[in-house]
């Protein structure tokens, strides 16, 4: 009988894919390093980030090791999960929208804060951002085998911690160029209004799935 594989490799794509994919859905994380790159420094962008990735790590230790089992023995946590993750999202979606309604808003200029200050602010983000949890909880902990070895987990959860610290960040920097915070700012009523039908549309979609 042949040993299981050190690494599940099959595991450790799935989980990079739905991490990609949740990183990249606009949420609170999302609009909260945006406006630290418009109004404040690369390097703050860069600490808040980083402070996000830490918290979504600690959910994706959450979903993949405690979460799955839970959720296979109590199906409907799962689909009060999914129930309350698209409630969320239309409410999201919703201010979005009403937000894209509103006049861009104008720079603001606090370069003199600290990247730990701006680490801590993305710590407590999103540690109450029921998306991150909800999400986490929800899809990881179905991509996660029950027989997964330490380093297949430890890979999975440093698999989560970069894709957001390479996202968040990637957008951060970008928007800290003053030609492109310029031109993002005009278009945000246009972007907050696509991605708050964007998110509608995915919650209904879930919603209906179920």
């Amino acid at each position: 009988m042949n040993a299981a594989p050190l690494l599940d490799w099959t595991a450790i794509a799935a989980v990079l894919s739905a991490s990609a994919i949740g990183v990249a859905i606009p949420g609170a994380n999302f609009v909260a390093i945006t406006n630290k790159a418009l109004g404040a420094s690369r390097r703050e962008a860069v600490g808040m980030s980083c402070g996000v990735a830490l918290v979504n790590c600690l959910w994706a230790i959450v979903g993949i090791v405690g979460a799955g089992a839970l959720l296979a023995r109590h199906p409907w946590l799962g689909v009060w999960l999914r129930l309350l993750g698209s409630a969320y999202l239309l409410w999201f979606g919703s201010r979005l929208l009403m937000r894209a309604a509103m006049l861009p808003p104008a720079p603001v200029s606090d370069a003199g804060g600290s990247q730990a200050a701006a680490f801590r602010q993305g710590v407590a983000l999103n540690i109450v951002n029921p998306k991150s949890l909800m999400y986490y909880c929800a899809f990881l902990s179905n991509v996660a085998p029950a027989s997964a070895s330490g380093a297949t987990i430890t890979a999975m959860v440093f698999t989560v911690g970069a894709c957001a610290v390479v996202w968040y960040s990637s957008l951060g920097w970008l928007l800290s160029f003053p030609q492109v915070s310029s031109r993002f700012r005009r278009s945000l009523p246009r972007v907050n209004r696509i991605c708050g039908v964007l998110l509608i549309v995915l919650a209904l979609f879930e919603i209906l799935a179920r």
